[in-house]
């Protein structure tokens, strides 16, 4: 567990600046964010909340970490107000709303980065579950993985022992919960679930609008972004159809519904050995079109 002078054990929290809400076109499937839009879940406010309940009971201080531009300033100075002892950013691009996925990797090993050169490893590293952008929750899997620290996820509560122990509960299914005895150095994901960040006073906001923002540059050991296949609209575009033959309604239900239509009665085979029934399905999808004589066919 590392310690910077006599400050006590260093509480990174690590908080993801992203969009918080979106606007989508149900036609092209395109997304637009609002300069008003951004800023940190509430899962992250509870890690927050979280570290500074820690280091009041540890002696420690909490240093409050981002990644993203200069606009994710304002969600770090609302750290310093709430009590965060210092705060960091890595200088990165605003995240891209329109992409499907993220990668949680390059943010970790980013944020990883920083954070040892100035604190070497922390002590205890506080995220939340996950975001409210794409909602991996992969950052603080591979933030442990860069610091070589056990890791907690899925937290709801914490309780802390002495300096370097703590008791985490996490959510199970069903109602049911799992207790993890966790030593130090560790990162521990938390939901926002019963905790929320404390109020800062107006006197502790307007100092934190002066206060010093440390700022790094992306490290340049990240890896590459992950390629993208193929995007588009969730559900495909609407098309117009030819209405039903017929002047009458009868006519028309007719049509639609196929009533005088010959069809195929259902039948039950089986039981068959496996491969016997994968033939037999096989047969059954190329009598009804969706295969050709050519698709499907086993070796």
């Amino acid at each position: 567990m590392d310690m910077v002078g006599s400050g006590g054990p260093v509480i990174v929290a690590a908080l993801k600046w992203s969009w918080l809400r979106a606007s989508v076109d149900p036609l092209t499937g395109s997304v637009q964010v609002g300069v008003h839009d951004t800023g940190v879940s509430a899962a992250d406010e509870a890690a927050l909340e979280h570290a500074l309940r820690l280091a009041g009971r540890w002696s420690g201080r909490v240093v409050a970490v981002t990644c993203g531009p200069p606009e994710a300033d304002a969600a770090l100075r609302a750290a310093l107000a709430a009590g965060a002892a210092e705060a960091l950013r890595v200088d990165a691009a605003a995240p891209d709303a329109s992409a499907l996925v993220g990668n949680g990797r390059q943010v970790a090993r980013s944020l990883a980065a920083a954070v040892r050169r100035r604190y070497g490893v922390p002590a205890l590293t506080l995220c939340g579950d996950r975001s409210v952008d794409r909602g991996t929750g992969t950052v603080p899997g591979f933030l442990a993985a860069e610091f070589g620290a056990a890791q907690a996820l899925g937290v709801v509560r914490l309780e802390p022992g002495e300096v370097g122990d703590l008791l985490v509960h996490r959510r199970l299914d069903h109602g049911r919960r799992e207790v993890l005895q966790v030593n130090c150095p560790a990162v521990v994901s938390v939901e926002a679930a019963g905790v929320r960040l404390r109020r800062a006073s107006l006197p502790a906001v307007l100092s934190s609008r002066s206060g010093e923002i440390a700022v790094v540059k992306e490290s340049s050991a990240a890896t590459a972004s992950p390629r993208v296949l193929a995007q588009g609209p969730r559900r495909p575009r609407t098309h117009a159809i030819e209405p039903p033959a017929g002047n009458r309604p009868q006519e028309r239900l007719v049509e639609l519904t196929g009533a005088f239509q010959a069809s195929t009665s259902a039948r039950v085979v089986g039981p068959l050995p496996a491969s016997e029934a994968v033939d037999e399905l096989l047969g059954y999808l190329r009598e009804r079109g969706y295969l050709s004589e050519s698709d499907g066919s086993r070796p």
